[in-house]
């Protein structure tokens, strides 16, 4: 009857043991240890951050901001204390494990180690090792020297000769290199690898204890905790009930107007922080809406809160706008609680646009789109050329409207900004009342590098085909790069340069060549980019981009936005989409959109003109040959009956008057054989 052997040592359940310590404490030591990022006022900016340039460095976040992002001291405590204990038990652990192995039974035997000497040592040096220990290990000779009992004498002696036999008598030596044992094959077991304690009596109820815990109550609160977020939340990450929210809100005559409001009722925003606002923030919450309410009603004319609001949505909206307006609360609460919505809001406006292009809108998802970069960049929607200059460090709402007195910032906005002369755009920014000098410094440092969008090229493809057929798979290929102000001053209009030959209509469809084919990320032209200048948006995020293509003229949406990111300052990032070409022939005119998520005034349009030929038929030659069955099969004679084409048999059958004068000779030779008869 076969039994359980279990792990007597332990060895087996302490290696055990030592190697989940180490599969938990070597990532988390990494993730403690690893060198942080430099923020931009480091002077040893990372890898990415000299490649990209001061911009695209971490750390460019208000005070505010940076208090959100900081870990709490005690949580940093215990996370140390953590890595200080667990790093402790992996040092015990690994004694205990390198003791057992050294003093197992279970080691594999070696007679060299026995004697001492090398595997490569001849007979004559194993003949002298072992006379040398047989005298000083003979237990009549060893006596009461030693500390060993006389057992442990004997047993070591007898080990010594066992060992010097495996090496030197024949029969015991082929016995060792069969069986890796001079007593020969030995027996074989299959165990637990749990130490005997854990399965003794006496500590059963310390074992199911843990058990218990462990499957009883661990597990299925993870399992509950999985499962509840899971089915209580979308793909987009937002609340069910914030999803269906949207779903019926979300109408074709929603407009820009509407969104912030439609924000502010959702789920998160008007129960989740709101709800986390305390009594002593209430002066704070409505000194925060006096100031909002002017500043809104001051940029837009219109009432902040419409009449009916209820008090939480209510107060959504103005922590939204005050977001927006970069309105501090005197409350460092209520501060932190605004910077989290914004934060949160940017997940909200993904969902909506999920479900904008859905319904293929083209003017609302453009609108939703850009969207999102105002709240990364908290700069106001309605703001215009203000918006797009306030994402420059240091830039304030008045330097801003200063700054769009002159003709070429009014035009052109950022890139207007840099064309300006020094001179006088130092007297207009860095004024008795604007930026000191070293804010300048890097205000202008930022706007040199500011990524701007170029579109290089543009147009669609078919592989293997010369021309676009109705009904078509083809691809619309985008090849665009960033273009810093310091590397290029060139101008850009909807990313594409002034100076530049338009294009637009005439060079759309290309011969679709083996090169047009979906290319690698190698080929693609990735290149890697740093971080997002974002300085009131409470997380490091990495520049994407969106790009999309849309009938402007019906207001319908043909290629949802699709993200891409890795796009860089000196290789030019190709995107391959796969579009359905139209089911109709004739000449159609597009509009293709690239568009940051995260900057203003970064972005590219291109109205491109597609001719669609009608689908190739095959020829009535190459239908027979292909569709029309021959005349003599089963499926030839089922056309035939019901009056379809066919094609001719290809067996080859005798005439009529041939098949008579065979009959004749038949005959005639019949008729001889019968006369000679």
């Amino acid at each position: 009857m076969s039994g359980y052997k279990y792990d007597e040592e332990g060895g087996q359940f302490m290696t055990f043991c030592l190697t989940a310590l180490l599969a938990f404490m070597v990532p988390y030591t990494y993730r403690m240890l690893r060198p942080q990022r430099k923020t931009g006022t480091s002077s040893a900016p990372s890898h990415a951050a000299k490649a990209q340039g001061w911009l695209d460095q971490s750390g460019h976040k208000v005070k505010a901001v940076q208090q959100l992002m900081r870990t709490s001291p005690v949580w940093k405590t215990l996370h140390w204390v953590l890595l200080a204990a667990g790093w402790a038990a992996v040092a015990l652990l690994f004694k205990k494990v390198a003791y057992l192995v050294s003093h197992s039974e279970h080691k594999v035997y070696d007679p060299f180690s026995i004697l001492g000497i090398a595997a490569t040592a001849t007979e004559r040096e194993i003949r002298r090792r072992y006379r040398k220990l047989s005298v000083e290990f003979h237990p009549d000779k060893v006596g009461d020297v030693s500390n060993q009992t006389k057992a442990e004498i004997e047993s070591h002696y007898i080990e010594i000769t066992k060992a010097y036999k495996a090496l030197t008598d024949e029969t015991i030596r082929k016995n060792y290199e069969e069986y890796g044992h001079p007593d020969g094959k030995q027996e074989m077991s299959m165990g637990i690898a749990l130490p005997t304690w854990i399965v003794e009596s006496k500590n059963n109820w310390l074992v199911l204890a843990v058990y218990g815990l462990v499957f009883g109550v661990g597990l299925p609160l993870l399992v509950a905790r999985w499962w509840y977020g899971t089915r209580s939340r979308t793909k987009d990450g937002v609340l069910n009930a914030t999803a269906l929210s949207f779903f019926l809100a979300l109408k074709p005559t929603v407009t820009a107007d509407d969104l912030p409001l439609l924000l502010a009722k959702t789920e998160e925003l008007k129960g989740q922080y709101v709800s986390a606002l305390r009594a002593s923030d209430e002066s704070a919450m409505t000194e925060l809406t006096e100031k909002v309410r002017a500043a809104y009603e001051h940029d837009t004319g219109k009432e902040l809160v419409p009449e009916g609001v209820p008090a939480p949505v209510a107060r959504a909206l103005v922590l939204l706008m005050a977001y927006l307006y970069r309105i501090e609360s005197r409350q460092a609460h209520v501060e932190q609680i605004k910077l989290q919505m914004g934060r949160y809001t940017e997940k909200l406006l993904t969902s909506l646009l999920a479900m904008s292009t859905s319904h293929s809108r083209l003017e609302q998802s453009n609108v939703i789109r850009d969207m999102m970069a105002h709240f990364v960049q908290a700069v106001p929607l309605s703001g215009g050329r203000v918006s797009e200059l306030l994402q420059l460090p240091h830039m304030t709402v008045a330097l801003a409207k200063e700054a769009l007195h002159l003709d070429m910032v009014a035009k052109y906005g950022l890139q207007g900004l840099w064309k300006v002369p020094d001179a006088e755009r130092r007297a207009v920014l860095a004024g008795p009342q604007g930026m000191t000098t070293d804010a300048y410094a890097e205000c202008m440092r930022a706007l040199s590098e500011w990524p701007r969008l170029e579109l290089v090229d543009a147009y669609f493809t078919v592989v293997g085909e010369e021309r676009v057929s109705a009904g078509s798979l083809m691809h619309l290929v985008v090849k665009m790069r960033l273009l810093p102000l310091k590397r290029d001053g060139s101008l850009l209009r909807e990313g594409r340069r002034l100076d530049a030959k338009n294009k637009d209509g005439s060079d759309s469809v290309r011969s679709g060549m083996a090169s047009d084919s979906l290319p690698d990320d190698a080929a693609a032209g990735r290149e890697p980019t740093g971080y997002v200048y974002a300085p009131f948006f409470a997380e490091e995020r990495k520049p994407q981009w969106f790009v999309q293509m849309g009938d402007h003229k019906n207001d319908h949406l043909i290629l949802p936005p699709t993200k891409f990111g890795d796009v860089g300052a000196t290789q030019t990032r190709t995107v391959h989409l796969p579009v359905i070409a139209p089911p109709e022939p004739g000449l159609y005119t597009f509009q293709v959109q690239i568009t940051s998520d995260s900057y203003l005034g970064s972005h590219a349009v291109k109205l491109m003109k597609l001719n669609v030929a009608e689908q190739r038929l095959a020829s009535p030659e190459e239908e027979d040959e292909i569709s029309d069955p021959e005349e003599d099969t089963i499926a030839g004679q089922m056309a035939l009956m019901r009056g379809e084409k066919v094609k001719p048999s290809n067996v080859v059958y005798a005439d009529d008057d041939e098949e008579e004068e065979e009959d004749d000779d038949d005959d005639r030779e019949d008729s001889s054989d019968s006369d000679s008869d």
